[in-house]
């Protein structure tokens, strides 16, 4: 019998169904909720805030959107105030120009209501223009909207007017202007590309720009584009300076005398060139500034036989900085 009862159990205990091994659910990682990039600390240049170590960097905005912000957050804190800006006229006139006076619009806040404004084109160009002009005073984020705007506005004045405003943008956003005001359809534009280039302190990013305006047919620009080269003082541009000297226009000449000048006070006197720039009948300026620097480097000359020593080389190694003092010679 205990034999029969052992059996049946045993066959009891095979026949009872197998529950399935239990399978660890998978794992779903919900996917992170998007953040907004914290608020730039200096809309003006552009860059947003440093993120926090180990922390995601912040999507750079851009600048349509920073203006939408900035024109959202003034609607909701000050509507009157934005009603008023969206209206307000310029105050000033000098000649044919016409400006807005500074009061209110120094004020970070308004820099996005301008630049709407110049997105819509709706004013008339003069109002355009006193907007472009008064854009830097507010010290709020215009710089990057401005160098766009030189390739949107329809008015060549308001492009000429945004590219001019680039002299107080900083890097990168005046390179950027810059070149499009260079490739600009209009004349005047390309001119005030080149007069601008001299002042910025990145000039040397656009000196491809500034080198082929010295060959344009348009004598105005290669005046305008030579003249910069001597502001920026690139010993790069010493041999398109010397050619400069021989350009039929006496404007482009004079620029490249004086370009020369600036990038190497001392050396100048002993330009071979000097003789010939002498007698240029076409430029009494040029003519005396020659003979003077004449009188210069024969002084120089007399004083080293006197003291038995060698006379200056005539011109530097090409492409080499030139020996200069003062602060004329600083870059």
């Amino acid at each position: 019998m205990a034999i029969i009862f052992a059996c049946t159990v045993a066959a009891l205990v095979f026949a009872a169904p197998v529950a399935p091994a239990t399978t660890a659910p998978a794992t779903v990682t919900a996917p992170a909720p998007k953040v907004a990039p914290p608020a730039s600390k200096n809309l003006s240049s552009g860059t947003s805030s440093k993120a926090a170590p180990g922390a995601t960097a912040a999507l750079q905005l851009e600048w349509r959107d920073r203006l939408a912000i900035g024109v959202d957050a003034m609607q909701t804190s000050d509507p009157a105030r934005l009603a008023r800006l969206e209206q307000l006229q310029p105050d000033r006139k000098v000649d044919e120009a016409v400006f807005f006076s500074p009061g209110e619009l120094q004020d970070p806040k308004v820099a996005p209501v301008l630049l709407r404004r110049l997105l819509r084109s709706a004013d008339p160009v003069k109002v355009r223009c006193a907007l472009v002009e008064a854009l830097p005073l507010t010290g709020g984020d215009w710089q990057e909207g401005a160098a766009a705007l030189i390739g949107i506005d329809a008015s060549p004045l308001v492009r000429k007017q945004l590219v001019q405003a680039m002299r107080y943008a900083s890097a990168p956003y005046n390179i950027d202007g810059l070149r499009r005001g260079f490739k600009d359809e209009d004349p005047e534009v390309n001119i005030a590309a080149a007069r601008t280039a001299g002042f910025a302190r990145n000039g040397e990013e656009l000196f491809p720009e500034l080198y082929s305006s010295t060959f344009d047919s348009d004598w105005d620009l290669r005046a305008a584009a030579v003249q910069a080269l001597g502001m920026l003082r690139l010993p790069k541009s010493r041999d398109v300076l010397l050619k400069a000297l021989a350009d039929d226009e006496r404007e482009v000449r004079l620029q490249a005398f004086l370009a020369l000048e600036q990038l190497d006070p001392e050396g100048i006197i002993w330009l071979p060139e000097l003789e010939s720039l002498a007698k240029d009948r076409k430029s009494h300026r040029i003519a005396r500034k020659a003979e003077l620097l004449l009188r210069k480097r024969r002084a120089a000359e007399k004083a080293a036989k006197k003291a038995g020593r060698t006379a200056r080389p005539s011109t530097p190694e090409p492409n080499q900085p030139a020996r200069a003092t003062g602060p004329a010679a600083s870059g």
